[in-house]
């Protein structure tokens, strides 16, 4: 089967994916920003062919270089994992008459308010919200639901641009930073008080085949409100358990009612006074290559799992739950150069075998602001068979690595 990757150049997650269709058996083409001859080796060699186009946003462009390629073999499936891609994929996937992600699937994947008004028309938990492309609109909803709020873009990523404002003060400096317009529109949602954690699934002929539970400590805005936080993603082993029962059954009614099958979702909830409360769905995979801690902790070729099931509705292992895994991230004391760590030696000792991986930047190298995410600057991976062990192990990361910067 012939598969066209829209955007696997743009990272090493990419590539993964790319790996995964050619294990499943697929012939896969590419077409991204990158020129051919600067793609990494390893990307280089897994891709039948590849065309570099101006924007990968621009679905007329991706669709006159797919109509190329498939004059060699026929394309049969349109694929990419990045989110503002999704609706460039689903628009050639139209025009090629191909299953997969629809472009009205696609956009409300991508519209956080259309997404979230149609999931709370099938009855479904979500926060209050609505779309906004002014200033008045903003506030007739703070004034209707109580500060504070939530306002971001429509068509975010992650905590991007994602302001929380418990004041009008405080909602006329994000407004300066996020510019309203018609042709910006935001989403505002009521502020949801509680834990916050995220839900991953591949989707399989209408099902979910595999699904995996992952927790933010803190969460994702608090992370970013300083530097001195170690933020922590802790993916439990205890999926099967009955308090995880209510999220897997309300998960698979959001993926029912958007119809989203043969594909990855992404889904970050919040639970706390008011309940669970649905936040919204992506269908793409976790970033920050958390898919890669799915593998680590459950034994499982999920990537090439993920193409069965793009390719076939199908797939064909089965996730142990044999690790938690998690994630620490230590941020440097200030922007600049690293200058070095402190704390690591006692650090690897008390890690020993648990470390799945980990990243720590060499003194003189370039820091990375907050807003890129959990997946730069140092950061420590590690497993355990028992969920709160994982907990305390990152808890003593956290609490003993330091980095410092200038």
């Amino acid at each position: 089967m012939h598969v066209l990757f829209v955007a696997p150049e743009t990272g090493l997650y990419n590539l993964r994916f790319v790996e995964g269709l050619v294990r499943a058996g697929a012939r896969v083409s590419g077409v991204g920003h990158a020129r051919r001859e600067a793609l990494k080796p390893e990307l280089a060699k897994q891709l039948a062919a590849y065309r570099q186009v101006k924007s990968v946003l621009d679905g007329a462009e991706v669709l006159l270089v797919a109509r190329e390629l498939a004059k060699e073999k026929a394309i049969e499936r349109v694929e990419t994992i990045d989110e503002p891609v999704i609706e460039c994929a689903a628009f050639v996937r139209k025009e090629l008459g191909l299953p997969g992600l629809t472009p009205e699937q696609a956009k409300l994947c991508r519209d956080k308010a259309a997404m979230k008004d149609a999931l709370r028309a099938q009855g479904l938990p979500c926060a209050a919200s609505t779309a906004a492309r002014d200033r008045d609109t903003v506030m007739q909803f703070a004034e209707r639901e109580g500060f504070p709020i939530i306002v971001k873009p429509i068509a975010g990523f992650g905590t991007l641009d994602t302001f929380k404002v418990g004041s009008k003060e405080e909602l006329d400096r994000a407004l300066e930073r996020l510019k309203p317009s018609k042709e910006r529109a935001l989403v505002v949602e009521e502020f949801i008080e509680g834990h916050e954690g995220f839900y991953d699934t591949v989707t399989a002929s209408g099902k979910i085949a595999h699904d995996f539970v992952g927790h933010y400590y803190p969460g994702c805005l608090e992370a970013l409100s300083s530097r001195a936080i170690a933020p922590q993603i802790a993916c439990t082993n205890r999926v099967e358990e009955q308090s995880y029962q209510e999220l897997r059954e309300t998960a698979q009614k959001v993926i029912t009612a958007l119809g989203l099958t043969d594909c990855a979702t992404h889904m970050e909830w919040f639970f706390g006074p008011k309940g669970l409360k649905v936040s919204e769905i992506g269908a793409r995979p976790a970033g920050e290559r958390i898919w890669d801690m799915h593998v680590a902790g459950n034994e499982l070729d999920l990537y090439r799992d993920w193409a069965l099931a793009v390719l076939q509705g199908k797939v064909e292992g089965q996730a142990s739950r044999k690790y938690a895994v998690g994630s620490v991230q230590i941020r440097p004391d200030r922007d600049g150069r690293y200058r070095g760590h402190e704390g690591l030696q006692e650090t690897m000792r008390a890690i020993g075998n648990a470390l799945v991986e980990s990243e720590i930047p060499a003194p003189g190298s370039a820091t990375q602001p907050l807003e890129k995410g959990w997946h730069v600057n140092t950061w420590f991976r590690v497993k355990h068979t028992d969920y709160d062990q994982l907990r305390a192990l990152l808890d003593l990361i956290g609490r003993t690595v330091r980095v410092r910067a200038g």
